[in-house]
């Protein structure tokens, strides 16, 4: 039986850079939908986004709000290590 496919995203960017700290989670989202297990790390700065309320303020130009794709990860069994 072959062994799903497994990805690790490393998130270091929070606030001061929307679009680096939304790379993680739209890449890990796109995983989800391929069937790759996937799970973010969040390293140094970007550990805020763990704390209650702070990705809501996280929007990049462009790109899906990171409050919907960190909400989209965890409900289809995504886990975030801080």
């Amino acid at each position: 039986m072959a062994e799903k496919e497994k990805i690790v995203l490393v998130a270091t960017h929070a606030g001061e850079d929307p679009e680096r700290a939304t790379f993680p989670f739209l890449l890990a989202n796109a995983a989800q939908s391929m069937d790759v297990e996937a799970v973010v790390v969040l390293q140094g700065v970007g550990a805020y986004l763990a704390k209650q309320g702070y990705a809501e303020h996280v929007l990049a130009p462009g790109l899906t709000p990171l409050k919907t794709l960190i909400d989209n990860y965890v409900a289809n069994g995504g886990k975030v290590l801080v």
